[in-house]
């Protein structure tokens, strides 16, 4: 072979050498690439300061978070037999909540005899707020109901809640109570604060006696309440509620971690 072959097969071998080298690099990118930290790799990476969670995840870690308070638990007459039960929750985080809540009422007597089927049920929870857990129409048969039991199955994760939904979100005009010894009936005005527009509000209504102790809730919904304006709830009551009412506590709830378009967005 001439030495010019043997110059040239050198140059061959070292452009496919060249070429091997520079696959091999783009091969190396590509998988290194592939490892940069994410918030469902199952490993602490990144600036997460827990596994998947805390830093510029979503997810926030439970040991960044305050437990839910469970102020109180209720149950209300409605008719013979037939309750409405309120869990009244607060959520001391400012910036974090609660996709979903998975809990259980349980109604008893005087006894503490079971007197209805378990409710089970979920909900959201808001940040920074104070709440109330609603279930309706619970039916006890010939039996009364004299306490109830909210207990929290399973939290499904904590998680960053916008800085909009941290503050207050609605003003409540002066409620009207009338009919107190017949059938009473209450309304408020509800006006939307914000910059978001909201559709199928739950807005619950608590009535507190002269000891400030819960006496009577109920639950309606507003279908569409959009930024600056408002809209008038109604809750009524088939029979009278036994104690005079002196506070009147008109709570709408809103889900932070349903898309809406919110402001500056």
């Amino acid at each position: 072979m001439s030495r010019w072959a043997v110059k040239r097969k050198r140059r061959v071998l070292i452009i496919i050498a060249i070429l091997f080298l520079i696959a091999l690099a783009f091969i190396f990118i590509r998988v290194e690439n592939s490892k940069q930290p994410t918030c469902f790799d199952g490993i602490q990476n990144g600036q997460e300061t827990g596994i998947d969670c805390g830093g510029a995840c979503s997810k926030v870690c439970l040991e960044e978070v305050n437990n839910l308070v469970v102020w109180w638990e209720r149950p209300f007459q409605v008719t013979n037999g037939v309750y409405n039960v309120v869990a009244y929750v607060e959520n001391q985080n400012l910036y974090s909540g609660i996709k979903q809540l998975f809990y259980e009422f349980r109604l008893y007597d005087k006894n503490n005899i079971l007197v209805a089927e378990p409710v089970q049920g979920s909900t959201f929870i808001e940040a920074n707020k104070r709440s109330a857990v609603f279930e309706s129409g619970i039916t006890t048969g010939d039996n009364e109901a004299y306490t109830v039991f909210f207990h929290i199955n399973s939290v499904q994760d904590w998680d960053r809640v916008s800085q909009e939904y941290a503050y207050n979100l609605f003003t409540i005009s002066k409620p009207v109570l009338t009919n107190q010894t017949t059938a009473p009936k209450l309304s408020a005005i509800v006006r939307n604060e914000s910059f978001i527009n909201f559709e199928d509000v739950p807005v619950v209504a608590i009535l507190y006696n002269q000891e400030d102790n819960a006496i009577a809730a109920s639950q309606t919904f507003v279908d569409v309440l959009d930024q600056g304006t408002e809209q008038q709830v109604f809750y009524s009551w088939p029979e009278p509620f036994g104690d005079v009412v002196s506070r009147i506590e008109i709570i709408p709830r809103i889900d932070p971690f349903i898309d809406r378009e919110l402001p500056n967005s």
